[in-house]
């Protein structure tokens, strides 16, 4: 991932996420659908999108109205939550959600609305199938895919959910039918003939009055909706619905066909084989366009058929698209997509233990200093490649910096994960995992700063370290091996002799390249011999021989880092390298990376020749004839060139740092599959555990204080949580004896029975109460579930497990006719009462509370039935047939644990909102966004009433201002920011626009450059940069900026169209070219960028590819004036 959230303010990775309302970012495509979504009860963050320069997709609120639970935020406000860990989820609509979110790690959800074989057919066939599926395959990896019909999912070819869209039809009906017309709705009916069959929809209307709702330029008196109660009555009061779905490239429904039979409205409909209309009952569906114009007429005619077909189309959407499933069936894959994002990234879920050498992906705890040009940076790099790790220790300093010669190291240093100093212990470091995060390594690896943690004996996970500079620390290292259970060394000559020490599992692990780092080929030759590194004030063998090359060659010695000594290698004929007490160094592989020539001396017992050969991959050279062999591969340019380049192709074949991780964990892997005397995994007995509700204790909120236990017992899973620092844990007990052994572990034990006594405890005292399989023993569970209610506090939780009396085989005893009760399971003999899915839900809902999360304990059977061929389940000589996957689901769950949330009132809810900075924020950026920018500039001094240093805020008035044609006090806003945060990218860009409009280009252009050092991917600033040049007659530079911005964001309309005016200013024409071909590549039908593409290939000389682009553009519309006149110019010209 380029971008992570960062992981401890992320609230699901320490276990509490599902215990809370989710904060979900999604997209404004499909308002009707985000509505649906709204019935979830999260808090979702709605990304206007960016359609064109300062032009967003708005939300219609002819379409639908804003839920309460909605805030519309832009995608900039987006990337910030997303860089701070504040969503929680990701739902995306299209590809080109999913690709701007790519480079963040959460859970996402991908909806496919429509059917790839329509969209492909819709671009007049320009995109390839399988190669579009293959581009976007490591886009949907890991992400969880939902699709709203069982014939999208197949169109598709993918595995995933099907969510079919759900209503709750008591919101709908008032069916009167009192207008003779035909209702048809949608968006480009006729643009999107293919689909919706608007040609037919024509011929099936005929002489018949008809109405047309939605966005349709080319339809005569097509209007919008104004809003959804003008689109109710629209329903309510016209006397048919028309659906023209089109079978094969649609499905035979869509969500305003829905809604029209929630009202009670008959359908006619085209023939489609998903279509719920059952020609007669509920409607009349045919392929007979005649036959379904005289089913119009007669609807006309017969308002009482038409009030029957339309009860039975209401009833059609009670049994087949009701709310209650839709809503369940999203919260399942909500949770579902969570839970596999926390096993992908080594949270360990289901508690099953692994042998180490099993597990694909190990969690790793990796332990540095941090600070870039050193091994663990790149080996930390390769690592996160196939593994989760997190990483712990300090960050170097500047005064570090200084005395190692650092000073040119321009790469950001980063903080590691967790921070340890060297007097940190790493107690504190293995307290801050994320909770369920089982540990598989340690991986101490040396950097030349740092120890290792004074208390790392302490524990019994497996301990691993990566010895860099054994060949001038060998004694140190010999120390610090004695503390890990392998150890691996850099530098070979040292294996043997740990050996000889005593240190047992010791392994050569020699250092490679970061190809993405040091892989700059290409480069222009500019010095005969380049040389990166320190060269000691002392007359030591290293300076003598570069002192030696410099009298005779063009040599550049320099001090560089990264990927700037991978460009100073690059632009070597030769690179020179020396070795300092035979050790084998990583300009070895950066050179050979870099694809230059590499002249090295050969140390002894270092490995070298083991992985390279002479004059094939590498030169070695003898002291006394350095200058001779230099002389003759300088001479002898194509005997240089070709072991250059055999020597990059063998070390990008071999030895990078991904090669190294793998042999690193292979080795492990074979070692650990034997070993069984090394403690891999801390694991305690089965009877260490006994009276403790482990399964529960993950589900108890971190931040939980006060925490009450209903049935108690003795108090041991009081006492396990008790290991949490701070908390108080009390307890109510029936059984006398257990509960004095009770007292001895819980802060407050009270003796009685829940149902009969007053609990002792102010409103509001607790955060967390647990009934750990209580409620089944009561009389009255809802009675002890409102009297606890209202000693919860109102963002509290109550956890709960209850068994499932709709299990396979408690039906499987009553099919037959039994009924016997046990001393345990499910038919306890002191259970009371028994409880489905739905009753739980119920008896949650009837409390006053709301299910924040269900968790199951499956049956292992149900793993042979998750196929999804079954859609029945056979118990004894009962069988139960047309079962979904869920609810086959059901009969094999034995328990359920839930997790159900306080419902409080509109006005708490209101007053919490009312001091979110975040929540004002985003309603300011609405409102900005809106054009209301009087109204945006007070939400923002709201927001500065709260925080005057909010850098974000002081931004966004600094934009309201520029709007409101005040740049005055938008410069002071904007320097305001900057004093706050110096790197507010944001502040920066205003104050570069701000100047380029005052035409005060130095100020402009060093504002620009500062928001792209803040902020690279900022294609706003490089495209002022090129309107800048442009201004000063730049051209060239101006190309390139614009060049760079869309390089970025090929959406930038602003930077594409400056780009093509360009072009036919200079007469450079193929960058645009390139530009426009991949705009056009992602939308296909953009007029605009057609005739512009038509165009800019005439001008190439290209007459024939312009005209068939002009012939794609008339195809989408016939009528395009300037494409007809166009095509005659360029025919003629092609004539002659």
């Amino acid at each position: 991932m380029l971008f992570s959230p960062k992981i401890y303010k992320n609230r699901y990775i320490f276990g509490d996420i599902l215990l809370m309302k989710l904060k979900i970012l999604t997209f404004n495509w499909h308002e009707p659908y985000l509505c649906l979504l709204s019935r979830l009860k999260h808090d979702f963050l709605i990304v206007e999108p960016e359609i064109a320069p300062n032009h967003y997709r708005r939300w219609d609120q002819n379409m639908r109205s804003i839920p309460k639970n909605f805030s519309l935020i832009s995608m900039v406000k987006a990337n910030e939550m997303l860089m701070e860990g504040e969503i929680d989820c990701i739902i995306a609509h299209n590809v080109k959600d999913l690709i701007n979110v790519k480079g963040y790690s959460l859970p996402k959800i991908l909806v496919f609305h429509n059917c790839l074989s329509t969209e492909i057919k819709l671009s007049k066939n320009k995109v390839n199938r399988e190669e579009y599926l293959e581009k976007i395959e490591p886009l949907l990896a890991n992400t969880t895919k939902v699709f709203i019909s069982e014939f999208k999912k197949t169109d598709w070819g993918m595995k995933g959910h099907i969510i079919l869209p759900g209503l709750d039809v008591s919101e709908y009906g008032g069916y009167t039918g009192n207008n003779e017309f035909v209702l048809r709705v949608g968006n480009m009916l006729k643009e999107r003939d293919l689909m919706m069959g608007y040609s037919v929809s024509e011929k099936i209307a005929g002489e018949h009055p008809l109405l047309t709702l939605g966005l349709n330029p080319g339809i005569p008196k097509s209007r919008m909706s104004k809003g959804f109660d003008d689109l109710l009555m629209a329903f309510r009061n016209n006397r048919v619905y028309l659906n023209t779905t089109v079978d094969g490239y649609e499905d035979g429904y869509n969500l305003a066909m829905l809604e029209a039979m929630a009202v009670g409205m008959p359908v006619v409909s085209t023939f489609n084989k998903s279509s719920p209309i059952v020609d007669g009952v509920n409607g009349f569906c045919s392929d007979d366009p005649a036959f379904l114009n005289d089913c119009i007429g007669l609807l006309m005619k017969d308002s009482v058929l038409s009030e029957r077909l339309g009860r039975n189309a209401r009833q059609t959407v009670t049994q087949k698209f009701p709310m209650s499933k839709f809503k369940k069936s999203w919260t399942d894959v909500i949770e579902l997509a969570i839970k596999d994002f926390l096993v992908n990234t080594g949270i360990n879920l289901e508690k099953e233990e692994k042998k180490f050498d099993e597990k694909e992906k190990k969690n790793i705890l990796m332990d540095f200093v941090s600070y870039p040009a050193t091994t663990a940076y790149y080996f930390e790099r390769a690592l996160r490649q196939n593994h989760n790790v997190i990483t712990c220790g300090d960050m170097i300093n500047d005064e570090v910096k200084k005395i190692w010669n650092l000073e040119a190291l321009k790469w950001e240093v980063k903080q590691q994960d967790i921070k340890r100093t060297n007097s940190c212990k790493l107690k504190g470091v293995v307290a801050n995992l994320p909770k369920g995060w089982n540990l598989d390594l340690y991986l101490w690896i040396e950097t030349g700063l740092g120890d290792i943690p004074i208390d790392l004996q302490d524990f019994d996970f497996l301990k691993v370290c990566y010895l860099i500079d054994t060949h001038i620390n060998f004694d140190k290292h010999l120390e610090l091996a004695k503390n890990f259970n392998f150890v691996f060394l850099a530098q070979k000559a040292y294996v043997e002799k740990m050996k000889k020490e005593g240190i047992n599992n010791v392994y050569w692990l020699p250092l490679a390249c970061d190809p993405d780092i040091h892989g700059q080929i290409g480069e222009e030759k500019k010095w005969d011999v380049g040389f990166v590194g320190t060269i000691s004030d002392n007359n030591n063998r290293r300076k003598q021989l570069l002192e030696k090359i410099g009298s005779h060659f063009n040599l550049n010695c320099d001090r560089k880092f990264m990927d700037e000594m991978a460009l100073h290698y690059s632009q070597s004929k030769v690179v020179f390298n020396n070795a300092i007490n035979n050790d084998l160094n990583m300009r070895v592989f950066e050179a050979l990376c870099s694809g230059s020539m590499l002249i090295t001396d050969n140390p002894e017992g270092s490995g070298l020749e083991e992985m390279f050969d002479n004059k094939k991959h590498l030169v070695l050279y003898k002291d006394e004839s350095i200058e001779e062999q230099i002389a003759y591969y300088l001479k002898n340019n194509k005997e240089r060139q070709e072991i250059a380049q055999q020597g990059r192709r063998e070390v990008l074949k071999k030895h990078t740092y991904l090669h190294r991780v793998i042999e690193f964990m292979n080795i492990l892997n074979t070692q650990l599959s034997s070993k069984q005397n090394i403690n891999c995994n801390s694991s305690k007995p089965d009877n260490y555990y006994k009276n403790v509700r482990y399964d529960l204790l993950p589900l108890v909120p971190e931040d939980a204080k006060c925490i009450l236990e209903v049935g108690c017992a003795e108090g041991m899973t009081g006492k396990e949580l008790k290991k949490r620092p701070g908390l108080f844990v009390a307890g109510i007990e029936l059984n006398k004896d257990a509960a004095e052994l009770a007292r001895s572990e819980l802060d407050d034990v009270v003796v009685g029975n829940i149902e009969e006594i007053d609990i002792p405890y102010n409103e509001s005292s607790f955060d967390c109460v647990i009934f750990a399989d209580v409620l089944e023993h009561l009389v009255d569970p809802l009675a002890a579930l409102k009297k606890t209610n209202k000693v919860l506090k109102n963002d509290g939780s109550i956890i709960m497990s209850i068994p499932n009396v709709q299990f396979y085989g408690v039906v499987h005893q009553l099919v037959e006719g039994n009924w016997t009760y046990q001393k345990e399971g499910i038919l306890d003999e002191t259970h009371l009462r028994f409880f489905t899915l739905k009753e739980i839900e119920k008896l949650i809902e009837d409390a006053g509370l709301y299910v924040k999360r269900i968790e199951e304990t499956l049956d292992p059977k149900y793993k042979d039935l998750q196929s999804d061929d079954h859609n029945s389940i056979k118990l004894g000589r009962l069988s139960i047939n047309n079962l979904t996957a869920e609810e086959i689901r059901r009969f094999f769950v034995f328990q359920y644990r839930i997790i159900a949330g306080k419902v409080c009132s509109e006005n708490q809810i209101e007053s919490l909102n009312e001091i979110n900075i975040d929540k004002i924020m985003s309603v300011a950026l609405s409102d900005y966004e809106n054009g209301e920018y009087g109204t945006a500039l007070g939400k923002y001094e709201k927001v500065l009433n709260i925080n005057p240093a909010c850098a974000e805020a002081l931004s966004g008035i600094g934009n309201c201002y520029m709007k409101l044609q005040n740049p005055d006090k938008a410069e002071a806003s904007f320097i305001k920011a900057r004093v706050h945060d110096p790197d507010n990218y944001k502040a920066w860009l205003g104050l570069g626009l701000l100047e380029l409009y005052r035409d005060n280009k130095k100020e402009a252009e060093f504002n620009l450059k500062r928001v792209i050092e803040i902020n690279p991917k900022s294609d706003k600033a490089y495209c002022a940069l090129g309107i800048l040049n442009s201004n000063t007659g730049n051209l060239v530079g101006a190309e390139c900026k614009f060049c760079q911005a869309l390089d970025i964001n090929i959406e930038n309309l602003t930077a594409i169209q400056l780009l093509i005016d360009l072009s036919y200013k200079t007469k450079r024409y193929d960058p645009v070219y390139e530009y426009l071909k991949r705009f056009v590549d992602i939308y296909p039908t953009n007029l605009n960028m057609l005739f512009a593409l038509a165009g800019i290939l005439f001008k190439m000389g290209k007459t024939d590819a312009s005209l068939q682009i002009l012939d794609d553009v008339l195809a989408l519309d016939p009528k395009h004036q300037y494409a007809l006149e166009f095509q005659n110019s360029v025919r003629a010209v092609s004539a002659k």
